[in-house]
């Protein structure tokens, strides 16, 4: 899934293939090949006395019984799909994302992942990655968002931080920048696909994370400079732009990944 929005979170990756593998429609081997892709170990804590792989974590899981894996990709002031305070809730905002591992009572376990990379520029690097796992209970339904919330935000997003960076004369300190919220607006419009979730993910789902994914990229090559505003109330201006942005790909995002299975 890279592009110039670059790898998805973990934890999406863990809970798009983790549901898919839940519903029959991936294969274990397939959830762990996903998953682990870009990097070298992946383990999981708090499930057994010692640390075990990620496909017999799975596979606990589902023989406690959860039904379905959910995304959550906090921050602080944005709570998004966070139980309620716990020690799960504690790492995933420290981490910016986690999964809920849910049976049909809303109880289970949260996962939250950590990566280390070892090695050098010199020697190349490798990444591990250590989840760790956290009793959860979060009763009720899923609090969303929701495709159909995600994509009018994204839609009405675009467009409003679009003209906002115009106003700021984004083209002038970075032309980069511009370029590609062009190309965004030109890309939903042609309905580009996500051809690499697994089955059972809806058009819309596919669309919305590309979007996602392309508003991410902008997102970086923004963060790249910091001195293209010529005053404070320019660079307080941008800096609110460029949140507003991050907060809209965090909820397309999770809108888009826990959409797994659900009729549009």
């Amino acid at each position: 899934m890279s592009t110039v929005g670059g790898r998805p979170p973990r934890s999406a990756l863990l809970a798009a293939w983790g549901n898919a593998w839940l519903a029959g429609d991936a294969t274990l081997n397939e959830l762990v090949s996903r998953i682990t892709a870009a990097d070298d170990a992946h383990d999981v804590h708090g499930l057994d006395p010692m640390p075990i792989p990620v496909d017999r974590a799975v596979a606990r899981l589902r023989a406690s019984g959860a039904t379905r894996l959910r995304l959550v990709l906090p921050v602080p002031g944005d709570a998004l799909g966070l139980p309620a305070p716990g020690p799960f809730t504690t790492a995933a905002l420290e981490a910016s994302e986690g999964v809920l591992a849910l049976d049909a009572s809303g109880a289970g376990t949260g996962l939250v992942p950590t990566l280390t990379t070892h090695g050098s520029a010199y020697d190349g690097t490798v990444t591990t990655v250590v989840w760790t796992a956290y009793d959860v209970v979060a009763p009720g339904p899923d609090p969303g968002p929701f495709l159909h919330d995600a994509e009018h935000d994204l839609r009405r997003g675009i467009l409003e931080c679009a003209s906002a960076l115009r106003d700021l004369d984004v083209a002038r300190w970075r032309p980069d920048v511009a370029g590609a919220l062009a190309d965004l607006r030109r890309q939903a419009r042609s309905g580009i696909d996500d051809e690499e979730l697994p089955g059972g993910y809806p058009q819309r789902a596919r669309q919305l994370l590309v979007q996602a994914r392309q508003l991410a990229g902008v997102l970086h090559l923004a963060a790249e400079d910091s001195g293209g505003a010529l005053d404070t109330r320019e660079t307080t201006s941008r800096e609110s732009v460029l949140r507003e942005l991050a907060r809209l790909v965090r909820r397309a995002r999770v809108a888009g990944y826990n959409a797994y299975g659900l009729a549009t």
